[in-house]
């Protein structure tokens, strides 16, 4: 049961107030490790010179989409079991069923509370206290 402050959180959205609104959240959570991405693009980068415990990611963005990150991260023996969890303003069926297929570990719809948030992180990765 891993505590919130020892869990390193990497937040991949293209809004950053997206960004911002989960920073937050993560950080009214017990989250104290938490590296923000602009893009798909961008989160590899970071993954390279850092370790992450868990991404949170929005599914919809220019570059390199949440989808595509998410079957990238899944190729590579390093990333392959690491939690992620999709973020998306659409509660398409078909879309989390393609997500699931890739291997997603847990799906937030937009907007979200704290509440929602905790919920869906401890799913993965086990209670925060």
């Amino acid at each position: 049961m891993p505590k919130a402050s020892a869990v390193s959180v990497l937040i991949v959205d293209d809004q950053q107030s997206m960004r911002g609104i989960a920073k937050y959240i993560l950080t009214q959570l017990g989250f104290k490790d938490i590296i923000e991405a602009k893009s798909g693009r961008d989160a590899l980068g970071k993954l390279e010179k850092s370790n992450v415990d868990l991404i949170i990611s929005d599914w919809n963005m220019d570059d390199i989409d949440g989808l595509t990150l998410l079957k990238v991260i899944r190729k590579h023996p390093r990333t392959q079991t690491m939690p992620f969890i999709m973020a998306t303003g659409r509660s398409d069926k078909e879309q989390v069923k393609e997500a699931i297929s890739c291997g997603v570990n847990n799906y937030i719809i937009k907007p979200f509370d704290a509440m929602t948030m905790k919920k869906r992180i401890e799913a993965v990765i086990g209670a925060l206290t």
